[in-house]
Parts: C-alpha cells; structure tokens; sequence
C-alpha cells in the first residue's frame, strides 16, 4: 500500500496476545528432545 493510499487518521492494527504459561520450557524440552533423538540415530548410522 502507497503512503498517498492512506489516510492520515489510519492507524496500523497490530494483533497480539499474552503468551501462555509454561510454553516456553515446554518447547525446550521438546526440542531438547528431538535434538537427542536425531543424535541418537545419527550415532546409529554411522
């Protein structure tokens, strides 16, 4: 969209939202995980 597009009172809406509780260790014990299990099998084939 061109700047001359816009009308001066336009505002840019941004959504956002509040991050759950416990997300954040859960997705790196995830990981954490997944990352053993492709080391494991790397050490397997080799």
């Amino acid at each position: 969209m061109h700047s001359e597009d816009r009308n001066e009172s336009e505002e840019i809406m941004i959504l956002g939202h509040d991050p759950w509780p416990g997300y954040r260790p859960a997705f790196y014990v995830v990981f954490a995980i997944g990352v053993l299990y492709l080391a494991f099998i790397l050490a397997k084939t080799l």
